[in-house]
């Protein structure tokens, strides 16, 4: 061989090994257990997988592969590689692998949500279930199916006193009488036959769950499958067969119902039987096959899960009686024995959540979850995983690391207490706490399952004390299958606790969409009308810590509901918007409204309430509408910059507020027509003139008025309130014809065109509208009145409120003047470019309107249709208000929330309280398709405001005086004592005021 070919082979050998080594190993299974030929690992494993495969795992690291039959199953133990699965190539290991028994039970093989592969049918399925029967709103129509369920368990254990009671099974029934009743129980007949029902399901659901959790030769040899050696598959589906007849029952019955002219029902049953009407969703078929493979996932999938979560959760407070104690302590504060606990009480039980939390850490009730399976070959950790291998995610194990963990084996629910703690949610996003999944196989029902389990504890914990039957031990030992069990059954005796024996036998009988709130009882014919107070959003919230968050109260012949937490106002503003996206609109509104609903406030939802809006934030209050009027804007600030530098030189006390409202004021109508209105002079008479209206109109808003209590009342005005708005509006309709004339004439006279807000609208109004909807004389009146009014008080008063705030901390006005002096010092002025770089002085703004919200109670919403929101029912045509001033102070939302610390809005956690209406529990403007138009407008305004006052001068209050921060409730939220204060110039060239 010739020397170069040796040369090429020897360094071609050495080459060819290395890629070959190299290739095997990026091809290498995790490390595991060796096994037998055929068999693998099948005769070794222990009943407990989950601690099984956490044996192995201390041996053979975060991942390993086990050979189980012929099967490859790999195990992951760490949450670094659980992060990989479920979250870094989540879309890779989505799919999942069903035993066998579970393809033998499921109607159609896959039509089900558990086993269906990632695509257009399972996000068809899954958007079922999260958000019809699974989200807020699903679950609160359904409320009183649910209390009616926990009621009937409550009369139950207390026939009970004295003896043993098995909780796991007790509290297995009530979970599956909730679930049954949620999709379907409104309409199943007669009580007897709803019973017959739950009674025949119960007996099903226990053998199916068994069967799911027994070892198959099926699922350790695929081949042998068809063979059914152990005889499951045929036992699935004979129970399918059964389950098959039940439902077609049920759905037969609901048929009937509705052909017979019955209510249409809303639960989830109603809701799958529309969607198969319609065949799907236009991107993924939907059949019946569907409907009952959901319905038997909601009823498999929900009740053992919950229930044994629960009996686990009583077990390890029965052996940790320091826990039981405290968490009794928290529902005796929250509730008393008074009365029963409700679903409305879960937010104020914080220790009884961090309860649950560590319950399902110590026991995730699916300790290794349901298996992924890549849907191509892939790679974790370093180690080849196969395309179809079963992959195994210990959750169980990971929960209990040590390196996570202080004490993992203890039972501390302190351990979820504060900020810390705070960040183990039931989201997925950490790897060390996921007990419901993470990724898009996460849990569909999170929500219910955390509300059923903490309701169903607050309820066993508030009723009764519990104690073990005499010389019984607590067992805490667990048993694998489907889901975590307990190996020997809870059983311990209840003791009655409450202090009256009728609160346990009281009968929660259903009524078709619910009952009305609960509230104060009132007198008859005027309700609670004689005990209203001044301050309404106070009044309210009082009546909410004894009413519950969501309550009802008669003023005159009025029903009016009031709700007064984040989640029942998510279901009014965000899932439910289109039914209350209407208003009410008090008599003295009507009366000064042009056309009564061409206006943007009063307009019902449609397409004019579309055009109005549009262009209102188009035109006027969009980033471009603003900039365009930035040169009128900033003379009036600098006009009102000159008034209180001479007042400054005489010493003389200024009214903020008063002052601030003429400079909303000027700014607004000089933004709306300024630029065409004529002489300076006549422009101030007009500002003049409208000034002294406003407050007439705000005052007239704000005062009770019989005809809105009495509507049958309405036509004869009998405080003179609509006459007089009447007289206003015509005093208005004068002054804008005016306006239109000057601005007419100017044209005609060859003057330039201007490009303010009413140039437009005139344009708008002379095309006829925008081609679907009309746009007349009477809208542009309309809305000039709606900008003016809607305006002015509410940047004013915001103004007023933020410097009362700050001469009340003067830390907090001190920290704003230096970040105004580092960004624009003293030697020039402040301009609205520059507000974007002071972070604080916006801190301070969005804090102003958490304490003080400009409009208390929101306008009042009105259900276009008959709706059920915390799970109470809300009549078509009821007013309802959002008292966002109480949600706003909510001691669950807020640290020291009756303290002025902008602070709280700084880091990622206070970024995430915007104006976007987002977060239910901070929506100052509002939230929904009513959300407040002029958002960008308020913001720019009030912090320019707030920057010119506090760099151009220093402030005091007049010697001797006090200052006062009470409230007077009305249209909007003001102070009850004008803020009177002193300025001082503090820029260093006084040419700078003139």
């Amino acid at each position: 061989m010739a020397p170069a070919n040796v040369l090429y082979a020897a360094l071609l050998v050495p080459m060819v090994l290395y890629l070959a080594v190299t290739r095997r190993r990026s091809r290498r299974l995790p490390p595991g257990p060796a096994g037998l030929p055929l068999v693998g690992s099948l005769p070794f494993i222990d009943p407990n997988l989950h601690t099984y495969f956490a044996g192995l795992a201390a041996k053979h690291g975060p991942i390993l592969s086990i050979r189980l039959g012929s099967k490859v199953d790999i195990v992951v133990t760490s949450p670094e590689l659980a992060r990989e699965v479920l979250r870094d190539q989540d879309s890779v290991f989505a799919n999942r692998v069903m035993p066998d028994a579970g393809n033998a039970v499921s109607f159609g093989g896959v039509q089900n949500i558990v086993g269906n592969p990632v695509g257009p049918m399972w996000r068809l399925l899954r958007r079922l279930c999260v958000h019809e029967m699974l989200s807020p709103s699903g679950l609160a129509n359904v409320h009183d199916l649910r209390r009616r369920e926990f009621r009937s368990t409550l009369r139950y254990l207390h026939t009970k006193s004295g003896e043993p009671v098995d909780l796991g099974a007790q509290m297995f029934l009530n979970t599956m009488n909730v679930i049954t009743s949620a999709m379907w129980g409104g309409t199943i007949g007669s009580e007897s036959e709803r019973a017959a029902v739950g009674s025949e399901f119960r007996g099903l659901v226990a053998e199916v769950t068994e069967l799911l959790g027994t070892p198959n030769v099926s699922d350790f040899f695929p081949a042998l499958a068809p063979f059914d050696l152990q005889g499951i598959r045929g036992k699935m589906e004979r129970f399918r067969s059964r389950f098959d007849l039940m439902f077609a029952k049920i759905i037969q019955q609901r048929m009937k119902a509705q052909q017979d002219g019955g209510e249409t029902a809303t639960d989830f049953l109603e809701c799958m039987l529309k969607m198969e009407k319609e065949g799907g969703d236009g991107k993924a078929p939907f059949t019946m096959d569907n409907v009952k493979a959901l319905l038997l996932d909601m009823v498999v999938g929900g009740t053992e899960t919950t229930s044994n979560t629960v009996e686990w959760a009583m077990a390890e407070m029965l052996q940790n009686p320091q826990v039981l104690k405290k968490a009794q302590q928290e529902l005796d504060s929250v509730v008393g024995r008074d009365e029963v606990v409700e679903e409305w009480h879960l937010p104020q039980l914080h220790y009884l959540r961090m309860v649950i939390k560590e319950t399902l850490r110590l026991h995730p009730a699916l300790p290794l979850m349901v298996p992924h399976s890549p849907s191509a070959a892939s790679t974790v950790g370093g180690y080849h995983v196969p395309e179809g291998s079963r992959v195994f995610v210990n959750v169980w194990a990971i929960q209990r690391n040590p390196l996570v963990w202080n004490e993992p084996l203890e039972f501390n629910p302190e351990r979820f207490a504060g900020d810390e703690g705070h960040k183990w949610d039931f989201t997925g996003s950490q790897f060390d706490y996921f007990p419901f999944g993470s990724g898009r196989r996460i849990c569909a029902g999170i929500a219910m399952a955390e509300k059923m389990t903490a309701y169903s504890v607050a309820m066993l914990l508030q009723a009764f004390d519990w104690k073990l039957p005499q010389g019984v031990q607590p067992d805490l030992s667990e048993k694998f299958g489907i889901v975590m069990k307990k190996a020997a059954p809870l059983v311990a005796i209840p003791t009655p606790s409450l202090s009256s024996a009728f609160l346990y036998i009281t009968i929660v009988r259903h009524r078709r969409g619910g009952d009305l709130p609960p509230g104060p009882a009132g007198l008859p014919l005027i309700g609670c009308l004689p005990f209203l107070e001044p301050n309404l959003h106070a009044y309210f919230a009082r009546l909410a810590e004894k009413h519950g968050p969501v309550f009802s109260i008669r003023i005159g012949s009025k029903l009016e509901v009031v709700v007064t937490s984040p989640e029942v106002a998510r279901e009014v503003l965000r899932d439910q918007d289109h039914v209350f996206a209407n208003r009410v609109i008090p008599e003295a509104g009507r009366a000064i409204a042009f056309g009564e609903e061409d206006n943007i406030v009063g307009n019902p939802a449609g397409p004019k309430l579309r055009l109005l809006r549009r262009i209102c934030v188009s035109e006027m209050l969009g980033p471009s509408g603003l900039s365009k009027m930035y040169g009128l804007r900033r003379r009036e600030f600098r006009s009102t910059l000159r008034h209180l530098y001479m007042q400054s030189q005489c010493g003389t006390p200024v009214c903020v507020g008063a002052q601030m409202f003429l400079t909303a004021m000027n700014t607004i109508t000089n933004s709306l027509w300024g630029g065409k209105i004529g002489s300076e002079s006549e422009r101030t008479a007009v500002g003049q003139e409208f000034r002294a209206l406003i407050a007439e109109i705000t005052e007239l808003l704000g005062r009770p008025n019989v005809s809105d209590f009495f509507p049958v009342l309405a036509p004869l005005d009998l405080q003179g309130v609509q006459k007089r708005m009447r007289g206003i509006r015509t005093q208005f309709e004068h002054m804008f014809a005016r306006i239109i004339q000057t601005r007419a004439k100017a044209e005609q006279d060859g003057g330039e065109a201007s490009s303010d807000f009413l140039e437009y609208m005139l344009k708008l109004e002379k095309e006829g509208g925008d081609g679907k909807t009309p746009f007349t004389m009477i809208n542009v009146k309309a809305l000039l009145l709606d900008m003016v009014v809607g305006g002015t008080e509410t940047i004013s008063n915001t103004v007023e409120w933020a410097m009362a705030e700050m001469i009340l901390n003067p830390r907090i006005l001190e920290k704003v003047q230096q970040e105004l002096d580092q960004v624009v010092g003293r030697d020039s002025l402040v301009e609205e470019s520059h507000i974007g770089q002071l972070h604080y002085l916006r801190l301070v703004f969005k804090e102003t309107i958490r304490l003080h919200t400009p409009l208390p109670l929101m306008v009042p919403h009105c259900p276009s249709s008959t709706s059920t929101i915390g799970g109470y029912r809300v009549p078509k045509g009821t007013r309802v208000f959002v008292n966002v001033w109480a949600i706003h102070r909510n001691p669950r939302v807020w640290k020291a929330p009756q303290e002025f610390i902008p602070e709280r809005f700084s880091g990622d956690d206070g970024q995430k309280w915007d104006f976007s209406g987002k977060e239910f529990d901070y929506f100052p403007f509002g939230s929904g398709r009513r959300m407040c138009a002029g958002i960008a407008m308020a913001e720019r305004m009030t912090i320019y405001s707030l920057a010119l006052l506090l760099q151009a001068f220093d402030w005091k209050l007049p010697e001797g005086t006090q200052l006062d921060m009470d409230e007077k409730f009305g249209v909007v939220m003001k102070k009850a004592k004008p803020l009177v204060v002193i300025p001082t110039p503090r820029l260093t060239k006084p040419e700078l005021y003139s």
